[in-house]
């Protein structure tokens, strides 16, 4: 069937139809307010009916004038189609991580052209082999990454799956721990977006890891890793700020990819089952990831109880801190506190780029 045709009125009607969807959830969940307005029983009983009538007709309403259009936008694009990346190209920095190259492997399943960029040329060259794509040596500094995004050319999207948690407490942290944590979680980033956001082809994305969660949440014994991340956070919306005023397409996605099992993080695999959490496959990541391009997300985190976690945070900041402090605080301690043995780097200084192409 045939779409209909963009006319002002069915414009109009569309912008109509989205405002009482998102109109419709206040409405309904009004009702549950209902019972604390100083009315009486038979009011409250008839308020909070008209309420939850109200804020159906508007959902359902929305929904017969958008259709399908709702229901792409809640459930997100499919990405295990086989072609769902086809006639797209793709940098992936950080490549000969184990996510890197989970998303690096993803796109060429599903019909997209990759660019693998690392710091280790014989993983680097294993990976440009194995998928029959071009590679380029970098690390995360300025000269280094502006001469990677020459070599690149022109992309539909980059993504920097770079990353570094160093996770003991701060008085163990060595200068050289806040410095390398700082630099690989958030100045590389930086970096990498003023390197190839000039590269974007329009409507690209760059998404650059940020670790657990949004940005917002904090957790002890990740004291600058959480610095780190809320930088990236706050300076991906600044940027995305930057483009809307200037009249840009391009966006920036700040990724928040829940604990994989990869070779970095397996270690930890007896401390998240502890705090109540299932490391997934690397390719459930990389699986997001693309997920969140195609749908040009600005912020992706993964996992709904890490969501609502982060979204409580905002609501009740205190609430939240203290329930961490009581409840995932201990645990950390005990698999931290006295820790001497930094994370996996997936990022450092390297020497100048050089692109090889897989044979």
């Amino acid at each position: 069937m045939s779409a209909a045709p963009s006319t002002p009125a069915r414009r109009a009607l569309r912008t109509v139809a989205w405002g009482a969807l998102w109109l419709s959830f206040p409405v309904w969940f009004f009702a549950f307010a209902v019972p604390l307005l100083p009315m009486t029983a038979g009011a409250k009983a008839a308020l909070a009916a008209g309420c939850i009538a109200a804020g159906e007709a508007l959902f359902w309403g929305a929904g017969m004038v958008l259709g399908a259009e709702v229901i792409a936008k809640f459930r997100g694009p499919k990405v295990t189609t086989g072609a769902s990346f086809v006639g797209r190209r793709v940098a992936v920095i950080g490549a000969t991580g184990g996510l890197g190259a989970a998303v690096a492997r993803a796109v060429v399943r599903e019909g997209g052209a990759v660019v693998l960029l690392g710091r280790d040329p014989s993983k680097l060259g294993a990976l440009a082999h194995e998928l029959g794509a071009p590679s380029i040596v970098t690390d995360l500094t300025p000269a280094s990454l502006r001469a990677a995004a020459t070599a690149c050319g022109a992309v539909d999207h980059v993504v920097c799956a770079t990353g570094l948690d160093v996770r003991r407490a701060l008085r163990d942290h060595s200068d050289d721990d806040v410095a390398a944590q700082l630099d690989v979680a958030l100045a590389g980033p930086v970096h990498v977006t003023r390197a190839f956001l000039g590269a974007l082809r329009e409507g690209g994305t760059v998404a650059l890891f940020g670790g657990f969660a949004d940005g917002t949440l904090a957790l002890p014994y990740y004291s600058v890793d959480v610095a780190a991340r809320a930088g990236l956070a706050g300076f991906c919306a600044a940027v995305n700020q930057e483009l809307a005023v200037e009249g840009r397409a391009e966006r920036l996605c700040y990724v928040g990819p829940a604990p994989a099992d990869t070779d970095a993080e397996r270690r930890f695999t007896a401390l998240w089952k502890k705090m109540g959490t299932t490391m997934v496959p690397p390719v459930r990541v990389a699986d997001f990831v693309l997920a969140a391009l195609l749908a040009k997300r600005t912020v992706a985190v993964m996992g709904f109880s890490t969501r609502l976690l982060a979204g409580l945070r905002a609501l009740a900041p205190a609430t939240v801190d203290g329930l961490i402090a009581r409840r995932v605080g201990p645990m950390l301690r005990a698999a931290f506190a006295a820790s001497a043995s930094p994370d996996t780097v997936s990022a450092s200084p390297t020497p100048t780029p050089r692109v090889t192409m897989a044979p």
